[in-house]
């Protein structure tokens, strides 16, 4: 088993595991990466979050293009490629429950750089290299750092300096989460199920909760109540939260969740195009482990404190 990422090696992994430093994108040789292989997972690339639109396309579109370019002819039984259901975009409506099969009309920079990366892995799927992608939404759970990890420090943070209520916009926005368990349940569950080579599989919970219900899961962890608020930007300003957020690191707080400049963002992103398609990953056989969203932020909560990512 081989491993590789552009940092050093990390700390947790298995000693068993050959782990190479290399960056994908850069001048290194990749021909001798894949010696020996049989599966491929695909998992790098840069998000909006910390990488301008020119770092996106060099980590994602140019990466993807000079390995499959390094990829041996008929060695690999499967590549596995993590893509973003940002490619279906926002701006353009599309038929819901969005399936796989819809032309992407992706809308910004990341949608747009993620579909670019597909379309290298299609085309070397035309060529005969035996291809499965994922689609996942909004990650969360152990060791994710933002989306609803930001609207969690938000919260810890506002309940740190002594919140008793947690304001949300009176407007209710529906969400759409995947536990980092079950996202890494359908790579590897993919990588050898019969008869999935070629398509795209989107991979998101089932249940679809709103801002309202996400911030009351997240306000009963801090033992804060929610209050509704017709102003969308109530509560405190990041001028604020991130003075309350200095003295939690000051108080042995590890600053690895991202403070995002809009409070519980997150919680305040719409999009058109939110309802999406299962039935193809489900008609593999493959179902979903974590079903109870409340439990599971709960425990993802839980495992943030314990790790001292919030107080």
């Amino acid at each position: 088993m081989r491993a590789c990422g552009r940092r050093p090696r990390p700390a947790g992994l298995d000693p068993a595991v050959d782990y190479a430093a290399v960056d994908l994108a850069g001048e290194a040789d990749l021909a001798g990466l894949v010696d020996g292989i049989s599966h491929l997972f695909h998992l790098a690339g840069a998000s909006s979050s910390r990488s301008s639109d020119l770092e996106m396309h060099r980590d994602n579109v140019v990466a993807t293009e000079r390995l499959l370019a390094a990829l041996p002819a008929g060695q690999l039984e499967r590549v596995v490629h993590m893509s973003s259901t940002s490619v279906y975009g926002e701006e353009q409506e599309l038929p819901q429950p969005v399936r796989e099969d819809v032309r992407p009309t992706p809308s910004r920079g990341y949608g747009k750089a993620k579909w670019r990366t597909e379309e290298a892995v299609w085309s070397a799927a035309a060529r005969g290299l035996p291809v499965v992608v994922l689609r996942p939404v909004s990650v969360y759970g152990p060791g994710n750092v933002k989306l609803l990890a930001s609207a969690i420090l938000d919260t810890a943070v506002e309940a740190f300096g002594g919140a008793r209520t947690l304001l949300v916009h009176a407007r209710p926005i529906e969400q759409r989460l995947v536990h980092i368990d079950d996202v890494v349940r359908a790579t590897t569950y993919l990588a050898v199920a019969a008869g999935v080579d070629g398509r795209a599989y989107n991979v998101v919970a089932e249940q679809y909760p709103t801002s309202h219900d996400v911030a009351a899961w997240l306000a009963e962890s801090f033992a804060l109540g929610v209050e509704l608020d017709d102003d969308p930007d109530c509560g405190p300003d990041h001028d604020e939260r991130r003075r309350l957020h200095g003295l939690m690191v000051d108080q042995g707080m590890r600053p690895h969740i991202l403070l995002t400049p809009e409070r519980l963002r997150f919680l305040r992103k719409a999009n058109r195009n939110n309802r999406l398609s299962v039935e193809a990953l489900l008609a593999t056989g493959f179902r979903f482990a974590n079903t109870d969203l409340p439990g599971a932020v709960a425990r993802t909560v839980r495992w943030y404190r314990d790790k001292r990512w919030v107080l």
